[in-house]
């Protein structure tokens, strides 16, 4: 395929060594190779990437786009020379024409020698006001069989046939990138799925411990294995109505009874033991989350003679998705001292994990409301005028107070959201109550389920229309009338959005549109334009003011107020 002068079929055209261009090269990639083995944050890594690779190419710019889990967009992870907005913000669809589709779906670097006249791809337009003119495509493979990463993209402000040397560095340097990135995700992933459990680990391990005490006074008479099999059923009957799973393990690891809650939990019938290490079916981890290799189960020890504490492990069954269990093990001897079996019980926590997991998700959220709000509440202090005291007070406690009640919603919902009728109802309930000869708010719309990051600012931006409302406007007389209606729509760029109409009636006819804005006017601007990313159209007509909200109800396209 030709493509900017760049036959993508074939390598490009190799040059001629420039030997320190070559030496510049090298001495990034050892430069970057060792910065990526001593760090541990990913977003330090792929900026320290995007540094060094303008550096070795002489380009102002560079960055890296990132798949996303929807595997249908990329965002601009990392990058350098880039204006603000663009970092950390900007998206764009995986399109199969496009540059970057073209280099994700064949694995290959991809060049554009002039964007000016390719006439196959389209650019987003952030690339051209940035003067941007070549670019060179180049994929992050995941590792292991991982889904590509992203792609690490250099930008040229000036027309570029990057040669074969280039293209040579650039893949090399992509791979170690991929490299880095597949040690961080799979550590995050650890270092995730172990935090937060101390609380459950120690009532857990209490049971446990209870109940080994338990079944080691049970075997306190320890027979040989013969012994043992002849009173396997005896034994078998003591242990089927256990809570917990409980079986009686041979030397070669497989079961010889066990409890129906073992099978349950266990149903391939064979645990790890010092001569058939099932590792494909296990991962075990300490109770520190420090992974443990199969011979060192607790099963496996028993089998060997010795005690260890209980250890946490994931087990998988074909395609199942993994389980949680805790495991612990008794060695059971002869009269000679000879370990014959082990004694291993089995305890189902997975859903105590997966609550910790969400209880720590949860506590992030609420953390992060909070910074938000405290940052509400600044710029309200700040901002906010009055000639005395009290219209001060009355007017901050106004506007906090539309905050609380937006926390109350969410925090009723565990954060997933907040209904917005509910909302508006909250805001101006004393005057959607019906009273004679008829309420002078009117609530109009279908059932709308707001995102965490929309409930906060809609709910700023609707009391600020209210006090306005209440002191000049359709609520500042006894026959005034607001009507709010809202619907769904589909916004420019197809993402799900909405419309809210606030219209004022029978109130004092606006003089003119303000000439200043104060902080009322900057809620508005300020959380439905910039922290939400909508519109917000004022009219003043002669029946009254007449406010048309436009936003997206999609959570990544929502920015926190505290950056």
């Amino acid at each position: 395929m030709a493509f900017g002068g760049q036959d993508l079929s074939d390598p490009p055209a190799q040059s001629a060594h420039d030997p320190a261009t070559m030496l510049r090269q090298q001495t990034v990639l050892a430069e970057f190779g060792r910065f990526a083995i001593n760090s541990e944050n990913l977003d330090d890594i792929l900026n320290e990437a995007c540094r060094l690779v303008g550096s070795a190419l002489a380009t102002e710019l560079a960055k890296v786009v990132e798949v996303m889990a929807d595997r249908d967009t990329l965002l601009v992870r990392a990058g350098v020379g880039w204006q603000p907005g663009v970092v950390g913000f900007r998206t764009k669809p995986i399109d199969p024409t496009s540059s970057e589709g073209f280099a994700l779906h064949s694995g290959r670097p991809m060049i554009s020698v002039n964007i000016d006249h390719e006439h196959r791809f389209t650019y987003a337009p952030f690339l051209r006001s940035h003067g941007v003119k070549a670019i060179v495509n180049v994929p992050i493979r995941g590792m292991r069989g991982r889904q590509a990463f992203g792609l690490l993209q250099v930008d040229s402000r000036v027309p570029r046939d990057f040669n074969g040397d280039d293209i040579t560095f650039l893949t090399g340097y992509a791979t170690l990138l991929a490299s880095a990135v597949d040690r961080l995700l799979v550590f995050d992933n650890i270092q995730d799925a172990n935090r937060e459990l101390e609380r459950r680990v120690a009532l857990r391990t209490a049971e446990l411990v209870a109940a080994n005490e338990a079944l080691q006074a049970q075997v306190a008479e320890r027979e040989r294995a013969l012994e043992v099999l002849q009173h396997a059923t005896r034994l078998d009957t003591v242990v089927q109505n256990l809570p917990f799973g409980a079986a009686l393990v041979g030397p070669n690891g497989k079961v010889i009874v066990a409890n129906p809650e073992f099978m349950r939990m266990m149903p391939s019938g064979l645990v790890p033991s010092a001569d058939t290490e099932r590792g494909t079916e296990w991962r075990c981890f300490d109770l520190a989350g420090v992974p443990v290799a199969p011979r060192d189960y607790p099963s496996a020890r028993a089998l060997r003679g010795e005690n260890g504490p209980p250890q946490d492990f994931e087990y998988t069954s074909g395609n199942q998705e993994p389980l949680w269990r805790r495991l612990s093990g008794i060695p059971i001897f002869d009269t000679e001292g000879l370990v014959t079996s082990a004694l291993v019980v089995l305890v189902d926590i997975d859903d105590d994990r997966r609550l910790a997991q969400r209880q720590l998700l949860l506590a992030r959220e609420v953390d992060h409301r909070a910074k938000n709000m405290l940052t509400v509440v600044l710029a309200a202090l700040r901002l906010t005028k009055a000639e005395v005291i009290p219209d001060f007070v009355k007017a901050i406690e106004g506007r906090v107070m539309a905050l609380a009640r937006a926390q109350t919603l969410l925090a009723a919902d565990k954060w997933d959201g907040a209904d917005l009728h509910t909302l508006l109802r909250g805001e101006l309930n004393g005057f959607v109550t019906a009273t004679p000869p008829s309420p002078q708010v009117t609530l109009t719309g279908p059932v709308v389920a707001l995102p965490p990051g929309a409930a906060q600012p809609l709910s700023m931006a609707m009391h600020e229309l209210a006090t306005n409302a209440i002191k000049y406007g359709g609520l500042s007389v006894r026959g005034g009338q607001v009507a709010i209606e809202w619907q769904p729509l589909r916004l420019a760029d197809g993402v799900s959005g909405l419309r809210l109409t606030w219209t004022e009636t029978g109130g004092p006819a606006p003089a003119a549109q303000p000439a200043t804005r104060g902080f009322g006017q900057r809620v508005l601007s300020g959380t439905l334009g910039d922290q939400m990313g909508g519109t917000c159209r004022m009219d003043w007509l002669p029946s009254g003011l007449v406010c048309t909200i436009e936003v997206p109800l999609v959570a990544d396209r929502l920015q926190p107020v505290g950056g």
